[in-house]
């Protein structure tokens, strides 16, 4: 995961949210700025979204980690495709 150190799981609090890039089964951007727009987030770490990767929101409620996808992107809020989770669940907990 290139904004933390690649062994240690980023620890999460019931309620919390961080906005995520996930790419190839990796969480390879994120940030717990919640105040910047998906589209400001990938803009400021990528530029671009790169080809075949995924933009969302990582929360933790009632302890389950799950990403949900962004809306500015891809036109719809639901929960993240299962790859996309469970690149986020080797992340984040």
């Amino acid at each position: 995961m290139n904004d933390n150190e690649p062994s240690r799981k980023v620890q999460m609090r019931d309620g919390d949210a961080i906005l995520v890039v996930v790419h190839d089964g990796t969480v390879i951007h994120y940030s717990w700025n919640m105040a910047l727009p998906h589209i400001e987030f990938v803009r400021r770490k990528t530029g671009t979204l790169p080809d075949g990767a995924w933009v969302g929101t990582v929360t933790k409620l009632d302890g389950e980690v799950m990403g949900i996808t962004s809306k500015s992107f891809y036109d719809y809020q639901m929960p993240a495709p299962a790859e996309v989770n469970i690149a986020i669940k080797n992340a984040f907990e």
